[in-house]
């Protein structure tokens, strides 16, 4: 026998499992990058591009070819081509960010590196594909290079990066604070014998910080998807009292309580009992009787 996982909600109040489960559906899509919002801006000899077209970043939608604009929302399917001075910057509605660096080539959905290079600031997971691998992480700083030939790099700064086959041809691999490897096409991953050099590791971490500070973080749009999923459940629960004033008032059980019927008290002896209806008005407690007797 199936089981709900809201079984008074399911049988009783079928609107307001329908608002649990569109509010909880949306939260979900928005958790994913292809449904995230994206928002593009980009710099050029060390400061921000503020306003109108950007000179020096190409956009493909649709398999229409135009110049990108700033500050504007990417979908995803877009593709991103960079001049050789200008560095755009991916803003993700979560805090996380894509510093695509000069001279690359990308596709916006999960970022998927098609050539150059992107330096990577998130919190939480997050991944970076390319042709025949995928760098996942969970909260850090890391570098991901694509050269000629399917030549790829990745470099960790902080926290932990696992490069995975998109074949499937070999093992997950994990890599590590100041850790780096290098795959040649569908080759296993070689990771580096030494770790990063301390000089190696700070200049990415600076180049990290500076473009961040260079860039306003977009407006945080969680708290208002909260809001709006607390909204929508409480016009679903308004709704369930003005439709079933009599349920609620009367099953202090909870959802999934039936209101007795007239017959739910009948025993077998065929003699009904009906509950006396509950006084409206508060009563008071009787003042305890003070006997006089020498007795007690």
């Amino acid at each position: 026998m199936k089981r709900h996982a809201y079984p008074g909600l399911t049988r009783h109040h079928p609107a307001l499992l329908q608002c649990f489960k569109a509010g909880w559906l949306l939260l979900f899509c928005l958790g994913l990058s292809g449904c995230a919002s994206i928002t593009l801006n980009a710099v050029q000899d060390g400061r921000l591009v503020q306003g109108g077209t950007i000179a020096g970043v190409e956009l493909m939608r649709q398999g229409v070819r135009s110049p990108a604009q700033d500050n504007m929302d990417l979908q995803s399917g877009d593709e991103i081509w960079t001049g050789p001075q200008t560095i755009a910057v991916l803003s993700f509605m979560d805090g996380a960010r894509v510093f695509v660096q000069p001279a690359t080539h990308l596709r916006i959905g999960s970022i998927f590196v098609y050539l150059g290079e992107v330096l990577v600031k998130v919190k939480g997971y997050f991944q970076v594909e390319t042709r025949y691998v995928t760098a996942g992480s969970e909260g850090t700083q890391y570098l991901v290079r694509v050269d000629p030939g399917d030549q790829i790099r990745v470099a960790v700064v902080e926290d932990r990066v696992g490069l995975v086959s998109r074949s499937q041809r070999w093992n997950k691999t994990i890599l590590g604070p100041g850790q780096a490897a290098r795959i040649d096409g569908e080759a296993p991953p070689r990771v580096d014998a030494k770790q990063l050099n301390s000089e190696e590791v700070e200049d990415i971490r600076r180049r990290i910080n500076d473009l961040d500070a260079l860039v306003p973080q977009p407006a945080n749009a969680w708290p208002l998807l909260g809001g709006a999923m607390a909204i929508g459940i409480g016009i679903g629960i308004g709704q369930l009292l003005k439709d079933h004033p009599s349920e609620t008032r009367e099953s202090g059980s909870g959802y999934g309580s039936p209101p007795p019927s007239d017959d739910a008290g009948q025993l077998d002896s065929g003699v009904t009992h009906r509950e006396p209806a509950r006084p409206t008005f508060p009563v008071r407690p009787k003042k305890p009787v003070t006997s006089s007797s020498p007795l007690q």
